[in-house]
């Protein structure tokens, strides 16, 4: 069964209407590197700020919450990115035009340390 939306970029990775909460030690779509002294591997996949067409005419951002976005109804809690290098791109409640995932996708608050694929402004 597909999801609405789905990407039209191709690439691996999370569907667009699913969320990675921190508890689940990231997603891995490749071949994770192995630190070979039983530590987590250092990346993950896909990056943070890996952006992608969705079905629905949206772009969408790999992001990780950086404290607790409230769960809302439809287009979802509008939140701020903040990018500070390099595959670190996190998001919190504000008004920066990226929504979280509504209620209808994820009936749940996101946690800190949660990734989801945020959603530029409404659909076209």
């Amino acid at each position: 069964m597909v999801t609405t939306p789905f990407r039209t970029s191709p690439q691996l990775g999370p569907n667009l209407t699913q969320v990675i909460r921190a508890a689940d030690d990231g997603a891995w779509y490749d071949m994770p590197l192995d630190t070979h002294d039983g530590t987590p591997p250092v990346m993950a996949s896909p990056q943070l700020g890996t952006t992608c067409a969705g079905s629905d005419g949206r772009t969408y951002m790999w992001v990780e919450a950086s404290d607790t976005i409230s769960k809302a109804s439809s287009p979802g809690t509008q939140i701020e990115l903040t990018v500070t290098g390099y595959d670190n791109v996190t998001a919190k409640t504000g008004s920066g035009g990226w929504y979280a995932p509504p209620a209808t996708i994820y009936d749940a608050d996101l946690a800190a340390g949660d990734r989801f694929w945020a959603a530029k402004g409404t659909a076209p």
